[in-house]
């Protein structure tokens, strides 16, 4: 019996919580409950069981013991996810709505989204059109020195655990949020796919970063989930410029980034420079410091060594 469930837990976990939290969702939007109230609710149900799941069957044990982040991570929570993210939802439809005015004066406000469709085949359509643009604005914050200084605020973590899925600079966290707004605002998507889209984008981010041990099998050639996103966070450059997916793999397959290498598991995770800084004030500072304390030591080294060889 217990081999029965080290083998199904770690299968079952990920479509087990993701189905709740998707089935609780269009039930709670079906009842009549507010669509935007109901996604909070849920996300941070979902945030406890994902903690809870953590302690009962975790990846690396010494990942459930504190790095002197958690402060430093909720202090993100509070200002990059709630702050900044909710601030930003009153600014962009007034970006947005000269053009987004024109296309429905155009093409109708019922041709520009496919609103008749069942609400999960919406949510897919959603996944794949903001995961095109978020794949490249994640890709060229790994690729592009300069973006490369905001974004190593995300992979400074020595551990992987739900609570740093939120670790970004506010500053980064406005342009990674255009691709996932901008082309719904402009195509009319209605508020209830909206809203199962952030329940997902919230359980799905908090499970990506879990310490869980989890296997994906199939998942894992559509969703950049747990296995491949630890790779990500590798302290070896070449793993760890693979598997830009938020949500979805599927652009890294087709652009060449997927990496799972199937004999061996992730070593260390992390910035090759083990002193940047563990404060959220130094963290927010860091990017403009004359000093190298994002990229990790050596990288443009390592580049220049590479292409050599090449």
């Amino acid at each position: 019996m217990s081999k029965l469930k080290d083998i199904l837990g770690p299968l079952l976990v990920f479509p087990l919580v993701m189905g709740a939290g998707l089935s609780a969702q269009l039930f709670l939007m079906a009842a009549g409950y507010n669509a935007a109230l109901s996604a909070i609710a849920i996300s941070l149900l979902g945030l406890l069981a994902i903690a809870v799941i953590e302690r009962i069957m975790p990846y690396r044990d010494s990942w459930n013991v504190a790095d002197g982040d958690i402060r430093t991570d909720a202090t993100h929570v509070v200002v990059t996810q709630l702050l900044i993210t909710k601030s930003l939802e009153l600014v962009w439809p007034l970006l947005f709505m000269g053009l987004a005015m024109s296309l429905s004066a155009t093409f109708g406000p019922e041709n520009l989204w496919p609103h008749t469709w069942p609400l999960l085949a919406q949510l897919f359509l959603m996944l794949l059109i903001a995961e095109l643009g978020r794949y490249w604005v994640h890709r060229a914050a790994h690729e592009v020195p300069f973006l490369w200084r905001f974004h190593a605020v995300h992979h400074s973590p020595n551990r992987l655990y739900f609570f740093n899925a939120a670790r970004f600079h506010p500053l980064e966290k406005v342009y990674f949020l255009i691709p996932e707004v901008a082309p719904f605002i402009l195509l009319g998507t209605n508020t209830e796919c909206l809203a199962i889209y952030a329940v997902f984008n919230s359980l799905h981010g908090l499970m990506q970063h879990s310490n869980i041990h989890v296997r994906g099998g199939m998942f894992n050639y559509i969703f950049s989930l747990t296995e491949l996103h630890r790779w990500h966070h590798s302290q070896n450059i070449q793993e760890s410029n693979k598997n830009y997916g938020n949500n979805l793999i599927i652009w890294d397959m087709v652009f060449g980034t997927f990496f799972k290498p199937k004999d061996r598991d992730v070593d260390i995770i992390g910035l090759l420079n083990r002193d940047y800084p563990k404060s959220y004030l130094g963290q927010m500072k860091a990017p403009f410091s004359p000093t190298d304390l994002t990229k990790p030591a050596g990288y443009h080294k390592q580049n220049t060594l590479a292409g050599a060889v090449k």
